[in-house]
């Protein structure tokens, strides 16, 4: 039963497993990613913002019922007024012939009055110094900032996944060396204890032999364990559970850039510089904003309603109102100081600009001096791999002619090992190079 179950187990995983190349991982990162989700929210509620100040200028309809009841003398004498129910006696006529100084009872001791009020109101700002116009565009350019800012994130993520996905690429690829060297080890202690028997080695050429097994072992050890956790990353980044495997290592075709090419390029592409220039955008309409307060504001108001003593709709008990309101300030002082605040913003906005194109010359000459070294490492490292590599062939026909002691072989065997090790790091930083320059230019690596 026991093995019948872990066979399920192990059918299951073989059948959910999935090998992914580079671009499976990316798609599947992008669409996964919770932070870009959130991110894409975020742009939701920025154009909703949008909306919600363009409909400001649209105004505000409301209908209203109130109901009240009470004998406050001044609510109950406007309450009959505004249902057209207001007769001599509340005024206190009734009592006329007591004398001037008489406080009249009708008037300021009523009975309580129910009252029932329904109105519909229409609020509208017809000119607010420009306020509203300027918050919708610098709420637009904020939204535009926003969808810049995921652009930049998915970029920055792309260059992630790339050396997630390379990593797992390299640490299979050091599974691979260092098993083929697991074997040539394994050749070596047969080798070692055949000239045993035979004589032709000493003792000590075995336990150095089997040493060598040992320590080749660890590595390999070590190398699984490295697999293994690129592996658990990339599941991580992409929001899998089954990628087990990975194909060939993912190299960015990069164009031969030059410096000032590069530069250029950069300064168009780069989403990081698009988000400087609308804060400097969005800061030029903040002083703008503040100018607002130097206009004066014109608003309106209607009003149309029925009142009376109970719900009614007769056009007897109906009124209505229009307002047309002007509000200007004469004196202010803040308003300056806010403005010029607003300029001193706009101001460092502009700095932070220059500092931006001058950090982004630094960027473009550190990913080309970078990439320019890398190629020539792996150059170099591949020309010693194949030279540590002839050096290890003769090794082996000197040793088997008993030219030189185990020691010797094992060395250069080692050797062989660290070289072919060098070059395919120098292969993964390569790729980072060429992807850092690609990242450097603005540019998306799905492209």
């Amino acid at each position: 039963m026991y093995k019948l179950i872990l066979y399920i187990l192990l059918i299951n995983n073989y059948l959910f497993s999935q090998t992914v190349d580079f671009e499976k991982a990316l798609n599947l990162t992008l669409e996964n990613n919770l932070q870009l989700k959130s991110q894409k929210l975020d742009i939701e509620n920025a154009n909703l913002d949008i909306k919600k100040v363009k409909s400001y200028s649209y105004g505000k309809l409301d209908l209203k019922h109130e109901m009240s009841r009470t004998n406050h003398a001044g609510y109950v004498f406007n309450n009959k007024l505004s249902s057209r129910e207001a007769t001599f006696r509340d005024f206190g006529f009734a009592q006329m012939d007591e004398g001037i100084d008489t406080q009249p009872k009708d008037l300021n001791y009523p009975d309580y009055r129910d009252n029932f009020n329904t109105k519909l109101t229409y609020e509208i700002p017809l000119f607010t110094g420009f306020k509203l116009q300027t918050q919708e565009d610098m709420m637009k350019i904020a939204h535009k900032a926003q969808q810049l800012k995921l652009n930049l994130d998915e970029k920055s993520l792309e260059f992630e996944v790339l050396k997630a996905y390379n990593a797992a690429v390299v640490a299979k690829e050091f599974i691979k060396a260092t098993q083929k060297a697991k074997e040539s080890v394994n050749l070596f202690v047969t080798a070692a204890n055949e000239f045993y028997k035979e004589g032709l080695v000493t003792k000590i050429d075995k336990k150095q032999a089997r040493v060598h097994e040992l320590n080749v072992q660890s590595k390999l050890t070590e190398a699984r364990n490295k697999f293994n956790i690129a592996i658990a990353y990339l599941n991580f980044l992409t929001s899998q559970d089954n990628i087990s495997d990975v194909q060939a290592l993912k190299m960015i075709i990069c164009e031969d850039f030059d410096y000032n090419t590069l530069y250029n390029t950069a300064i168009s592409n780069r989403d990081d510089l698009k988000i400087v220039k609308e804060q400097e955008k969005s800061m030029e309409k903040n002083v703008q904003l503040s100018n607002s307060s130097y206009y004066p504001n014109i608003y309106s108001y209607l009003e149309y309603g029925f009142n009376d003593d109970k719900i009614t709709f007769d056009s007897n008990k109906d009124y209505y109102m229009g307002m047309l309101g002007i509000k200007y300030t004469l004196f202010d002082n803040t308003r300056s100081i806010d403005k010029q605040k607003s300029k001193i913003l706009l101001n460092k906005t502009a700095l932070g600009l220059n500092h931006l194109k001058d950090a982004i010359k630094l960027d473009v000459q550190k990913a080309l001096l970078n990439l320019k070294a890398k190629r020539k490492t792996f150059k170099e490292k591949k020309e010693a791999k194949q030279l540590a590599n002839e050096v290890l062939e003769q090794s082996k026909l000197m040793y088997k002619n008993q030219l030189i002691p185990m020691t010797e072989l094992l060395k250069q065997e080692a050797i062989y090992r660290e070289n072919e090790a060098s070059l395919i790091m120098a292969n993964y930083e390569l790729s980072l190079a060429l992807a850092r320059v690609n990242l450097v230019s603005g540019k998306r690596l799905r492209e």
